[in-house]
């Protein structure tokens, strides 16, 4: 009996204090501008209202809140802008790090250049070398065709398999040797761009590179 009497207090203190709780939140009260900047108060923001800043404040007046307004689609743009410059100069600092750390002056890029460019330029010769060859084969293979097909026959299988898989590798050999061709230029560039950086970077390397 006396554990159901315990019980029964504790239940009611509980449910006393969710009531102060509950009537302690009604109390906040939530203030902000109307659209001729006069100061606003309620216990809600008005919908038009509700992007902006605004404060809450509890039944003593002091404020335990305060909302920042919402911000508009420019300062959006201009805060993800500010982003992305801070993301491409971090990325800048890091790769000016590893030319200072991997090359000690011009010379040094320029020759790393010079091997990587003869290196693509071996690759294409023997791609170019290859659509020449295949380019012949193709051209030996189609004569052969035109051929069986003045004297009204049709190739044969094996001929026409031949044809379609020779047409197929010098497309694929042309598409080759444009890649390297691209790939070449790229690393020129690439590295035109980082001499220059360089030069940026460590003016007195450049200054002794060009002394003869």
């Amino acid at each position: 009996m006396r554990k159901t009497s315990l019980v029964l207090v504790m239940a009611a203190l509980l449910g006393s204090g969710a009531v102060l709780a509950q009537a302690k939140a009604k109390t906040k009260v939530v203030c902000w501008n109307d659209d001729k900047g006069h100061k606003m108060c309620g216990d809600r923001v008005p919908p038009e209202y509700a992007k902006q800043k605004r404060e809450v404040m509890n039944e003593r007046g002091i404020v335990v809140e305060t909302k920042a307004r919402e911000k508009t689609a420019e300062e959006r743009a201009a805060d993800a802008l500010k982003v992305e410059e801070a993301k491409k100069a971090a990325e800048q600092a890091k790769y000016d790090k590893y030319l200072m750390q991997t090359y000690q002056n011009v010379s040094d890029l320029e020759a790393v250049r010079k091997e990587r460019v003869t290196a693509l330029e071996g690759r294409l010769g023997l791609a170019e070398k290859a659509v020449g060859e295949t380019r012949n084969s193709v051209k030996t293979l189609h004569e052969r065709v035109e051929a069986l097909k003045k004297k009204q026959k049709e190739p044969d299988k094996s001929l026409a398999k031949q044809v379609k898989e020779y047409d197929k590798a010098l497309l694929e050999n042309l598409a080759a040797v444009e890649a390297l061709k691209a790939e070449r230029q790229k690393t020129i560039t690439k590295f035109d761009t980082d001499i220059a950086r360089f030069k940026e970077l460590r003016p007195e390397a450049a200054a002794t590179a060009a002394t003869p």
